[in-house]
């Protein structure tokens, strides 16, 4: 999927940019892992995306629900 091309809510919005921030960390350390870094930094800094990427997948989840009780409450 790209994320690049979601638009919605500025929540949502915060989200995606929190998902490309975390893609960008687990890219670089994934980089520097491949190289033969034994930075331990670079692990943390994988176990680092993958906790923002669920978070930020939460929020996602959690505005999406929202919106759809919304539209239930107004239907």
């Amino acid at each position: 999927m790209d994320v690049g091309s979601v638009s919605t809510s500025s929540t949502t919005a915060n989200a995606i940019e929190g998902l490309k921030k975390a893609q960008s960390q687990l890219e670089q350390a994934s980089q520097n892992i491949a190289s033969g870094s034994q930075d331990p930094q670079d692990i943390v800094s994988l176990s680092q995306a993958a906790t923002g990427f669920k978070a930020n997948a939460a929020v996602i989840k959690t505005d999406d629900e929202l919106t759809k009780t919304l539209l239930d409450i107004k239907a």
